[in-house]
């Protein structure tokens, strides 16, 4: 299976992963009606320009749309929370992680009362 062909399966199942059809990615993406049907059967391969376009209406990175890392399957809502996080300063990082220590105390010890 060439470059097109596995660029375009990755594209099809994010695509169906979020429940859009192609004409919404079409549209997100903007490009033509008939674009993304090409593109998920492999037909052509995307420009740099309209490959960052449609990873931007998938959510995700060029990256992740080119099989370089794994697609991320959190929600929205942790995708939004990582992308607060990777901007703040150092000082904040070290209060949110000891939050999150401290939220995670109480699954530990049910954890080890059943061990």
């Amino acid at each position: 299976m060439d470059f097109a062909q596995q660029l375009g399966r990755r594209i099809r199942r994010a695509r169906t992963d979020r429940g859009m059809t192609q004409s919404e990615l079409a549209h997100g993406a903007r490009v033509g009606a008939n674009y993304i049907p090409r593109l998920e059967r492999g037909e052509l391969v995307p420009s740099v320009e309209a490959a960052f376009r449609i990873s931007r209406a998938l959510g995700l990175s060029l990256d992740e749309m080119c099989g370089r890392t794994p697609a991320r399957k959190e929600g929205p809502e942790v995708q939004d929370a990582i992308g607060r996080l990777e901007k703040t300063d150092a000082a904040s990082l070290r209060r949110v992680a000891d939050v999150i220590e401290a939220l995670s105390l109480p699954t530990r010890k049910a954890a080890r009362k059943t061990k």
